[in-house]
């Protein structure tokens, strides 16, 4: 497991940062794999901080100080450049970050809409929309991918799932916001806490960090594919074995 990018995607710590805190965390994000060649001099010029900055973030990171943060994100580096093992360490952190108990009551709203049921997702979400659209024709439900919110007037007695990755989309707040004003139930695939997580009947949720760094960025639809397969597998298994 990555023992450094992780944590500087999600920032989730246990205290307020400070602005020089930040921008150190900026520039260790912004210039991860030189970081390993790099002094503490340097990184202080460069990010415009001190050294006592630079050892307060790597505490701050769960680090004695920045030598040790410096071997930490070698390691990191190193993983990030070995091939297979990359993938498998990343996809372990993705699996750890979705929340599969929170699958059960989306699979028994779907088995309930699946006569009538929308998907709309935004971008990589929309492709991940697609996919589960096909996912679903092979278990005999054909739900509709609507990409406008006009759509909506047509179906006001469907079921909307919406797909978003980061939860806070404005297309996707606003098409939330226009299937509850004709009383459409609204499920979603999205992320813990979101405002589209708050605002839908029913959510299944995962907590991996939005804004990808480079190197693993291809991966950020990883999680909704995982997590679509993961409702058609349930599908298929509590409401379609005895038909399949």
């Amino acid at each position: 497991m990555y023992r450094v990018i992780h944590q500087l995607n999600e920032q989730n710590f246990d205290r307020p940062i400070t602005k020089s805190e930040a921008a150190v965390l900026a520039y260790l994000k912004e210039n991860f794999s030189k970081i390993p060649r790099e002094t503490v001099v340097k990184i202080a010029h460069e990010s415009y901080t001190s050294q006592a900055t630079i050892n307060r973030t790597a505490k701050l990171l769960g680090f004695k100080g920045f030598s040790d943060l410096k071997y930490a994100i070698k390691e990191d580096v190193a993983l990030m450049n070995s091939g297979t093992d990359s993938h498998i360490r990343n996809t372990e952190y993705v699996l750890s970050k979705i929340d599969f108990d929170s699958s059960d009551c989306l699979v028994k709203e779907l088995f309930k809409s699946r006569h009538k049921l929308l998907l709309f997702g935004l971008g990589a979400s929309n492709v991940s929309a697609q996919y589960m659209a096909r996912q679903l024709l092979y278990l005999g439900i054909p739900a509709i991918v609507v990409s406008e919110l006009q759509m909506l007037k047509r179906f006001e007695d469907y079921t909307i799932l919406i797909l978003s990755s980061s939860g806070e989309t404005q297309r996707c707040l606003q098409i939330m916001h226009d299937a509850k004003k004709v009383n459409m139930k609204v499920l979603s695939i999205t992320k813990k806490e979101s405002s589209i997580m708050q605002g839908s009947d029913c959510a299944f949720c995962h907590d991996v960090a939005v804004d990808k760094m480079e190197g693993i960025s291809r991966e950020q639809q990883l999680h909704m594919i995982l997590m679509i397969n993961e409702v058609i597998n349930k599908l298929k298994g509590e409401h379609f074995s005895d038909q399949h």
